[in-house]
C-alpha cells in the first residue's frame, strides 16, 4: 500500500452535522473526494474531547476513492450548547470543524400540542367543556376560533384530561372520510380502539351491515344496523361502570359536515344524525371544533341548532401569553428580557401561534449566534435583537396561510382592514359594526374604549398583531 497522501490533495464537505443537539446523538457525516491522482484508504480520526462523547466506531477508514465520492460517519453527542469545536485526524493533518449546538427548543407551532407541560392559557375554556361534558345532564359544545386559535390543542388536551370511565375519540376528517356511512362507521372502529387500548378489552365486533355497507347502501338502512351497534358498545361499555360516557371531540367540523361529493342530501343526512345520536344517548356527548363559518351550519335552519354551548377562541390574555414565552423557556434554562417579552406580545398579538412561532426562532436565533460554549446549566438570554430577527423570518413562514386569509376576505373587510393600516384605528360605529365584529370572531382586530371619562366614550378598533399589519404594508395595502 502507497503512502497516505496529505489532506490537502482531498476535498471534505460536510453533509450533515453542522448543527446538533446538545445531550443527543446526532450524525457528523463528511464526504471526501480525490479529484486526480490515485487514493489510498484514508484513516480519519475523531479527537477526543469534553465538549462531546463519540458514540460509533472511531478512528473510520475510508476507501474506494478512486471511484468517486466517499462518505464517513461519526455518532457525536455534544455535552454542551453553543459553538464546539471537532478535530479531525486525517491523515497526517489535523483539519478543525466548528459545530453549532443547540438546547432542546420547547416551542411548538404548526403542529397541535399535546404535552400538557407545554400548553398554556384556555384554562376556564377547558374547565368548562370537561365539567360539561362529564356532568349528570350532559352538556354538548360549540369551539369556534380562526384558524391556529389552538382549536386542536384545545381537544388533545381535553382529551388528556378525560379519563375512564369517560371514553374519549379524537375524530378528524382524515380518520372520518365525508360520506355518511364511513363517517359515522369510523365512529365505532375508534371506540373499539380506544377501549382495546386504554382498558385492554374487545368491545362487540361490528355487525357485516355496518361494516361493508357502501355509498349505495339505503342511509336509513345503514342507521339502522349502526345504531344497533352503538347501542350493544354503550351497553357492554355499561356493564363495566354505570358512570361510562363516549365523548365525540370532533375537529375540523367545519369541513367535516359540510364538504361532500353527495351534495346536499348527505350533507343533511350527517348532521340529523348526529343530532338523533345526541339527544337520543344520554351516554354520547360531543364537542365540535371549526372555523366561525361553523356557525352557519348551527343556525336556526340547521338540524345542529340549539343543541351545543359555544365558547369562542380568541387571543390568549397578556398575562397568558407572558407564561407561555417564559415557562417553557426556563425549562431549558432560558430567560427573555422584559424588552423582549413586550415586543413578542405586541407583534404576536396574543395570538398562541404566532407567539409559539415568534420564541421558536428567537430562541434557535440566539443559539445560532452564540459564538462560545453554553455550560451545563448555564443560565441564557433572549433579547430584542433575537426577536427582530424572529420577526423577520416569520413573514416568510406565514405568508401563504396570511395569503389565503386575505383572499377569503370579503371587499368590505378589507377596506376596513386597509383603513387600520393607513390611519390607525378606526371608531366602531352603526355603520361598520357588523364587518369589526366578524373581524374581531377571526383574530384580526381588537377593541378597545378610549375616554371612557367622558360624557360619550368611543370604542376604537385596530389590527391586533403587528405581524399582520408589518405583512399587509409589505403587500402595498
Amino acid at each position: 500500500m502507497g503512502a497516505v497522501p496529505e489532506p490537502a490533495e482531498y476535498k471534505i464537505r460536510i453533509v450533515e452535522g453542522s448543527r446538533m443537539q446538545v445531550y443527543r446523538d446526532n450524525l457528523f457525516i463528511m464526504e471526501f473526494s480525490a479529484p486526480g491522482g490515485r487514493a489510498v484508504p484514508l484513516c480519519v480520526e475523531l479527537l477526543q474531547s469534553e465538549q462531546y462523547e463519540i458514540a460509533s466506531p472511531n478512528p473510520i477508514t475510508v476507501d474506494g476513492l478512486d471511484q468517486g465520492p466517499r462518505r464517513g460517519v461519526f455518532i457525536v453527542r455534544p455535552n454542551s450548547g453553543g459553538t464546539i469545536t471537532l478535530n479531525l485526524k486525517i491523515g497526517n493533518k489535523i483539519k478543525t470543524c466548528y459545530v453549532s449546538v443547540q438546547t432542546e427548543n420547547p416551542y411548538v407551532f404548526g403542529e397541535p400540542i399535546k404535552d400538557e407541560h407545554l400548553f398554556f392559557g384556555r384554562v376556564a375554556e377547558l374547565s368548562e367543556i370537561h365539567r360539561g361534558v362529564t356532568k349528570r345532564n350532559k352538556q354538548n359544545f360549540l369551539v369556534t376560533g380562526p384558524r391556529r386559535a389552538g382549536k386542536t390543542s384545545l381537544l388533545f388536551q381535553l382529551k388528556a384530561r378525560l379519563q375512564y370511565p369517560f371514553v374519549s375519540l379524537m375524530l378528524t376528517p382524515e380518520k372520518m372520510g365525508h360520506e355518511h356511512h364511513e363517517m359515522f362507521r369510523s365512529i365505532l372502529r375508534e371506540l373499539g380502539e380506544e377501549v382495546q387500548n386504554s382498558l385492554g378489552e374487545a368491545p362487540p365486533p361490528l355487525s357485516w351491515d355496518v361494516k361493508t355497507a357502501t355509498r349505495e347502501t339505503s342511509i336509513d338502512v345503514f342507521n339502522f344496523h349502526f345504531e344497533r351497534d352503538l347501542k350493544k358498545h354503550l351497553a357492554w361499555l355499561a356493564k363495566m361502570s354505570d358512570e361510562t360516557r363516549v365523548i365525540l371531540l370532533l375537529d375540523e367540523a367545519t369541513f367535516l359536515l359540510t364538504g361532500s361529493s353527495s351534495g346536499k342530501a348527505a350533507h343533511d343526512s350527517r348532521q340529523e344524525f348526529l343530532r338523533h345520536l345526541l339527544q337520543t344517548h344520554e351516554r354520547i356527548a360531543c364537542v365540535l371544533a371549526g372555523t366561525p363559518q361553523i356557525l352557519k351550519m348551527t343556525s336556526v335552519t340547521s338540524p345542529l341548532y340549539n343543541i351545543f354551548s359555544g365558547i369562542k377562541l380568541k387571543g390568549l390574555s397578556p398575562e397568558e401569553t407572558e407564561m407561555l414565552i417564559r415557562e417553557p423557556a426556563q425549562q431549558v434554562n432560558v430567560r427573555f428580557e422584559d424588552e423582549a417579552v413586550a415586543l413578542l406580545i405586541e407583534y404576536g398579538g396574543c395570538s398562541p401561534y404566532y407567539t409559539q412561532a415568534l420564541c421558536f426562532l428567537a430562541l434557535d436565533h440566539m443559539y445560532e449566534t452564540t459564538q462560545r460554549p453554553i455550560g451545563p446549566g448555564e443560565m441564557v438570554t433572549v433579547t430584542v435583537p433575537h426577536v427582530d430577527a424572529a420577526i423577520r423570518r416569520i413573514l416568510d413562514i406565514v405568508d401563504y396561510g396570511l395569503r389565503s386569509l386575505w383572499d377569503a376576505l370579503e371587499p368590505d373587510e378589507r377596506d376596513v382592514l386597509k383603513s387600520m393600516v393607513t390611519a390607525g384605528p378606526v371608531i366602531v360605529s352603526q355603520h361598520n359594526r357588523d364587518i369589526i365584529s366578524k373581524l374581531v370572531d377571526m383574530n384580526l382586530v381588537e377593541e378597545v374604549i378610549r375616554d371612557q371619562d367622558t360624557t360619550a366614550p368611543k370604542t376604537f378598533a385596530s389590527i391586533k398583531a403587528k405581524l399582520d399589519e408589518k405583512w399587509l404594508r409589505q403587500q402595498g395595502v
